[in-house]
Formats: structure tokens, C-alpha cells, sequence
């Protein structure tokens, strides 16, 4: 050994020594606790601090001079009473206390994890004295657990939402998948998804679900409008994170809330995002809420925005689907449609030959024995009356196929003028009368509808009532009845015609006007007939504004037909013949009422000319001077040349209708006529025509038919009403 190395080892020797002495270790001992980086800190049984290392004072914030000799208790959450309690037992018990997790309170009120350690301090004579802490702070290693914990829960919640969204192809239940799984999260307290779809006639409206709270609660409010808040979602701009909603400069600026409606959702904290598709199309928007302050962070904004661009994939699968299903639907309806309509053509084409050969046979088997002189001369007036009687019963059979190809076609006309409806429907129960009395039907007729008049022609109106009568006939059995009602109901008549046959049943009901169609279309049927009838009343009743219905209590319960058609005024001036309609003095005369038009220049435009001649002669009648024209252009110089009183309008004016004709009347001065009262006497009847009527600028809107008492109170109302602006 050189003499290096001989120092070297002399000099361990002294330091071994000189540590051992009890004073130097204690010094040293000092120092270790005093850097340690972990609070040190010694404590008696009961619970109050000795010692306090420079360790303690970091993690906690308490120097030593100001927790030396204070409880250890003063770090314990109120919430955790029984803690310490339990360590200094343990400790009493001359157990340690290993890596102990728990949260403790620093001076600043603030909470802090930390992992524990606590150890018995003994005497000389082995006694437990006391007890040693060790405390680490472990709130980086927990925030490093919390985050991998909250991403694995994000990774699987996104994993989980990809697989429900790969699979499922319901639009509905797709979208509130991608609600709960944005709300969770994003540890928003409730979220929604307002997204639009497409009805059967590709028109969009607004849906939406809800997540965190039941939705009960969101649904008397209105949806989501384009306000200043909300539109940037709608219209696809980009994300909108906000802290503070109410504080953003575009809250509170739509009326009628200026703010959030009564009672909705508390909402402060704001994240919405946009579901856009690979077209460009805004399915919709993912709208997320919290009541707190700066709850979403913009690491919330991207994942939320992930999640979007999955929904937005999977609501362009789902429509994909929806439109293939649709189309599927679609192409088998028009398959069973085609079947039935090609079912429907052979069996019209069987029943047709059946119904034309039928008395074909018998025209022509009478014919040929009539030729070859077979027939007994007392038999012949037989012979001519069934040839007669089956060629007029092919004759109708064809004149109804005639018809059904003139209304397909649109070609199908009619001479329409005033008519009593009990001209017609008496002649119609004469003419089924003979046919009724050979098979035992009784026919009752009322007639209740006194002096009035329906636009119509005669003979299709004939035509309409003979078909109803001649199928009650042919379907009521020997002994039955057929009762013919016709009464006046409010602004229009009714003509109902019940028997007492063997009724319809419930299933046929919505198909019995259906061309070609028949409730009993077997071989071995009851009743002939091509199917025909019905469907050409219903299009010759609509034909004349009305309609028709059927009704049966069911088998051999009967059934009623209701034709219903619209009244109008009778009064008709014929200017070629220089006479009123029969029958108008009894309806549209002034003298039913007393109020006149002496001295009151009234201007008609109508392109009507019945219209016309019919308000002229009317008007006059009370009093009025009438100038009438036949278009909006020659109204409008007849106005400006002859300034009259009242001006009556029909709106549905050929070359310029009636609405842009009173704007240009309103754009006139005065003077000029621009302030005249006028009427708008019109067929268009709707709640709507008449505020667009209004709108326009007419002050009343009379709708057509009328009665001339009606018309005459509100010209007079027009006309005190402008005396009383004037005064």
C-alpha cells in the first residue's frame, strides 16, 4: 500500500467515527430530512405537529414557525373527519401507514393529492412517542392518470360511437347516439342536435334530440331560427366556442325573446358545431351547454368537431338508405299498382264484352226471327219492344264509355246557365220511374228547397241524378224502397238518394267512384253494369264545383249518395232576347229588401259577360247607374273617364287579374280615382284570397255566388264609411 492509499483509508476511518457519535448523527440527520423534497414532518399522539421540514412547507404553504405546535388536523378536508383517527390507532398499535393516498388542504384553501406514509417514533425504552410523516405530493402523477383515464373513456366512447354509426341506419336513433356521445364527452350538462329532414314531398323541416335532460323540457319552445347566435351553425360557417354565451356581442339581439325564452335550459358555457355532408349540404348542428363558465376548452371543439364529420358520414349512409328504401317502396307500389290495373283492364274488358253482347244477343236473335217469319204475329209487338229496349240499353252502355273518354281527355263539354235543381231531378225520377215500378221499387221523392237556382247544365245534372237512381234500383230487391231527398243547405243544395238494397261494404267504400271498379267483379255477379256510372257522376258533379259522397251501414243495410253543389243567383238577363230567366223574380229583385243606390255610379269589370249583364240589370234595378267593362285595361279608362262611386272587381280577370288591376287603380291620385271604395266579387272563396284581396287593395271581398241584399249592404257600408273618412 503506497501512501496515498494510506490516507484514503485513514481518512474512512475517521469519518465512520465521527459520525457515529450521537450528536454528529443527529446533524446529519438534520440535513437529510431538510432537503428531502417530500414534507417531513413529526407529530405527537395527539395529533400536534413537531417538526416541519423545508418539504412541508412547499407542498402545504406553511412555513415552520406557523405549524409547528398546531393540530395536524388543520390539513384534513373537513370531509374526511375520521382520518386521522384512525392513523394515530394504527400508530398507538405500532403498525405503519404505507403509501396512504389521500387529499390534504394547503394554506390557500386549495387541495392537493398526495401519497402518505406515517411511521411510530419510540424512546429509549421503546415506547411509542409519537409519529412521522412522509408525505408526497402526487397531483402531476394524478392529473397524468386523470388525462389517460379521460382519454381512454374519449377513445372508447368515439370507438363505441363509430360501430353504433357503422351499423345503424336510422336516422333518428344515428342522431341521438351522436348527441349522448357529444355530451358525454364534452362533460356537457345537456346537448342537443337539431338536424333537417326531408318529407315524402322533398320538402325539409327541422328535427332534434336531446341529451342530459328529458324532452319534456325543451319542447314548448320554438326551434332554432337563423338568429345571430345560432346562424353560423345552421348556415355551415364553423365552430362557435364560447365561454359565456350571454356575453358574446351576437346574444340577445332577436326579437321576440332578446335573450333566451322563459324557463329554457340555463345555459352559460356554449360549444356548436356544424354536421356538414360530403356535398356541402348542412344536415344540421350539435349544440352543447353548460351553466357554468368556461366548462368547453378548445381540445372539447376539436373532438366534438371529429364526432361531427362521423355523423355527418353516417346521416349520408342513412339517407342513401332511406332513398333506396323509399325507391324500393316506391317500385313495388307501382308493380302492385300495375298488377292491379292490369287485373282491373281484363276484368273491365270481360264485363264490357259481357254488358255489349249481352243485348246484342237479343237484338240480333229477335231481328233474325222477325226475317225469316218464325214469329207469330201476336208476337211481334214483343219482338220490337225487346230489340228496342236492349238497343237503347247498348246505347247508354256506350254513351257512358263516350263520357269516361271525353273527361280522360279533357273534351267533355258542358252548357252551363241557371236551373231549378227540381226540373232536373224530377226528370231524372220519371224517366228510372218505369224501370222502379217493374221490380217492385216504390220511389219517394221530397222536394224542399223552394225558389232557387244552381249553375249547371241540365242535362249532365239529369245525367248525374238518373245514374244514382238507376243504381239504387238496380241494387234494391223487390218490395224495397229509394228515397229522393233535395233541400237547400246553407249556400249550396243537397240531393241525397238512400235505398234500402243490399248496402256497400266498409272495404269498398273508398274505391266505389273508381272507374271500372265493381264490389262484385266475379263471373257469377248479381247485377250488370260496366262500373262506369259512379265515377262519371263524381266527375260530373266536380265538374260543377260540387262534390259526392257514399255512406252504408253495410251488408243489406242500404246506401245513401250526396250531391252537393254550390247555389247561385238566378237573376239572368239575356241581352239577345231582351227578357229575364224564369224564376228570377222570385230571388234576385231589389224589392226583397229596402235599401237603394239611388244616384251611386257603380263600375262592373268582369270578363264574364252573364256576370256582367246579371250585376247591371241588378244594380240598376236599386237605384244605381252601372257602367260595365270586360277587362282590366278598359276598366281602368272607364274609371279615369267617368269617376264613379264603387268600383266591383272579379279577380280572376283574363290578360291582368284582378289584384294587379286595384294596384293600379291605388297608384292613381285621388282625383283620379286612386281613393275609390272597391269590392272584390269574386269565385275565389279561400280565407287566404280574401287577405290577398285585402292586401292588394280591396276593402271588402264578396265571394261568389251572392245574394243581391248582401251585395247592396256592403256597397252602402263602403259608401258611408268613405262619407264618414271624408268628414
Amino acid at each position: 500500500m503506497d501512501k496515498s492509499e494510506n490516507n484514503s483509508a485513514n481518512n474512512l476511518v475517521d469519518w465512520k467515527t465521527e459520525i457515529q457519535k450521537p450528536e454528529a448523527s443527529k446533524y446529519w440527520l438534520a440535513a437529510i430530512i431538510e432537503s428531502a423534497e417530500d414534507a417531513v414532518i413529526s407529530k405527537t399522539l395527539d395529533g400536534i405537529i413537531t417538526t416541519w421540514n423545508v418539504g412541508a412547507e412547499r407542498i402545504f404553504g406553511y412555513t415552520a414557525e406557523q405549524a409547528i405546535g398546531m393540530p395536524v388536523t388543520m390539513l384534513i378536508p373537513s370531509n374526511h373527519p375520521d382520518e386521522e383517527p384512525r392513523i394515530l390507532a394504527k400508530i398507538r398499535s405500532g403498525k405503519r401507514v404505507e403509501h396512504y393516498e389521500t387529499v390534504r388542504v394547503r394554506k390557500d384553501g386549495t387541495l392537493v393529492d398526495i401519497s402518505l406514509s406515517v411511521s411510530p417514533i419510540r424512546d429509549d425504552d421503546n415506547r411509542i412517542i409519537g409519529a412521522s410523516k412522509i408525505a408526497r405530493d402526487i397531483t402531476d402523477r394524478k392529473r397524468a392518470e386523470e388525462t389517460l383515464r379521460e382519454q381512454a373513456e374519449i377513445i372508447e366512447t368515439v370507438n363505441r360511437l363509430g360501430q353504433t354509426l357503422a351499423a345503424e341506419l336510422d336516422l333518428h336513433k344515428l342522431v341521438q347516439a351522436v348527441t349522448d356521445a357529444a355530451t358525454s364527452i364534452s362533460d356537457a350538462q345537456f346537448g342537443s342536435f337539431f338536424y333537417n329532414v326531408l318529407d315524402e314531398k322533398g320538402e325539409s323541416y327541422m328535427l332534434y334530440t336531446l341529451s342530459g335532460v328529458p324532452k319534456e323540457m325543451f319542447e314548448h319552445f320554438p326551434m332554432p331560427r337563423n338568429t345571430e347566435i345560432f346562424s353560423p351553425t345552421f348556415k355551415g360557417e364553423g365552430t362557435v366556442l364560447l365561454t359565456d354565451v350571454k356575453k358574446d356581442p351576437h346574444y340577445g339581439k332577436n326579437s321576440p325573446y332578446y335573450g333566451m325564452p322563459k324557463g329554457h335550459l340555463p345555459v352559460v358555457s356554449y360549444l356548436a358545431v356544424p354536421v356538414i355532408s360530403r356535398s356541402g349540404e348542412v344536415y344540421g348542428g350539435i349544440f352543447l351547454g353548460h351553466p357554468e363558465a368556461a366548462v368547453f376548452t378548445e381540445r372539447d371543439a376539436r373532438i366534438v368537431e371529429g364526432i361531427a364529420a362521423q355523423a355527418a358520414v353516417a346521416m349520408d349512409n342513412a339517407r342513401l338508405y332511406e332513398a333506396a328504401q323509399k325507391a324500393r317502396t316506391s317500385a313495388e307500389r307501382a308493380a302492385q299498382q300495375a298488377e292491379e290495373s292490369s287485373r282491373l283492364k281484363e276484368e273491365f274488358l270481360a264485363t264490357i264484352s259481357h254488358e255489349l253482347r249481352t243485348p246484342l244477343n237479343a237484338i240480333l236473335g229477335w231481328a233474325r226471327m222477325l226475317r225469316l217469319g218464325k214469329i207469330e204475329v201476336d208476337a211481334v209487338p214483343k219482338a220490337l219492344d225487346t230489340i228496342e229496349r236492349n238497343a237503347q240499353a247498348q246505347a247508354q252502355l256506350i254513351e257512358d264509355l263516350l263520357d269516361v273518354s271525353r273527361i280522360v281527355s279533357g273534351k267533355l263539354r258542358m252548357d252551363v246557365r241557371p236551373i231549378d235543381p227540381t226540373s232536373f231531378t224530377e226528370a231524372a225520377i220519371e224517366a228510372v220511374r218505369p224501370a222502379a215500378e217493374a221490380r217492385g221499387v216504390r220511389i219517394v221523392k221530397i222536394m224542399d228547397t223552394g225558389a232557387i237556382s244552381v249553375p249547371g247544365d241540365p242535362v249532365r245534372l239529369q245525367q248525374v241524378v238518373w245514374n244514382l237512381l238507376s243504381n239504387a234500383v238496380k241494387f234494391t230487391p223487390k218490395g224495397g224502397k229509394v228515397q229522393v231527398q233535395l233541400e237547400r243547405v246553407n249556400s249550396h243544395i243537397e240531393i241525397a238518394v238512400a235505398d234500402t238494397g243490399q248496402g256497400i261494404p266498409d272495404e269498398f267504400i273508398p274505391h266505389v267512384f273508381d272507374r271500372f271498379r265493381q264490389a262484385d267483379q266475379t263471373v257469377s255477379r248479381q247485377h250488370g253494369g260496366m262500373g262506369l256510372g259512379l265515377a262519371i257522376v263524381k266527375h260530373l258533379v266536380e265538374m260543377h264545383g260540387g262534390t259526392v259522397s257514399a255512406k252504408s251501414g253495410g251488408k243489406d243495410q242500404g246506401a245513401t249518395f250526396v250531391v252537393r253543389l254550390p247555389v247561385s243567383p238566378v237573376y239572368h238577363f239575356d241581352e239577345t232576347e231582351g227578357r229575364i230567366h224564369p224564376g228570377a223574380q222570385h230571388l234576385f229583385t231589389p224589392m226583397d229588401h229596402g235599401d237603394r243606390l239611388d244616384e251611386l255610379k257603380i263600375l262592373v269589370v268582369d270578363d264574364e259577360r252573364d256576370t256582367r249583364d246579371l250585376l247591371k240589370v241588378a244594380l240598376s234595378e236599386c237605384g244605381a247607374e252601372v257602367t260595365i267593362a270586360a277587362s282590366a285595361d278598359e276598366g281602368f279608362e272607364l274609371l279615369i273617364a267617368n269617376h264613379p262611386d264603387v268600383l266591383i272587381s272579379d279577380i280572376g280577370l283574363r290578360t291582368q287579374d284582378g289584384y294587379e288591376f286595384i294596384r293600379r287603380v291605388r297608384a292613381l291620385p285621388a282625383e283620379k280615382g286612386g281613393k275609390i271604395p272597391a269590392v272584390a266579387l269574386t269565385a275565389y272563396a279561400r280565407v287566404e284570397d280574401r287577405l290577398k284581396a285585402l292586401r292588394a287593395g280591396y276593402e271588402m271581398h264578396v265571394p261568389k255566388p251572392v245574394e243581391l241584399s248582401e251585395l247592396v249592404a256592403v256597397i252602402l257600408s263602403l259608401v258611408r264609411r268613405g262619407k264618414r273618412s271624408q268628414s
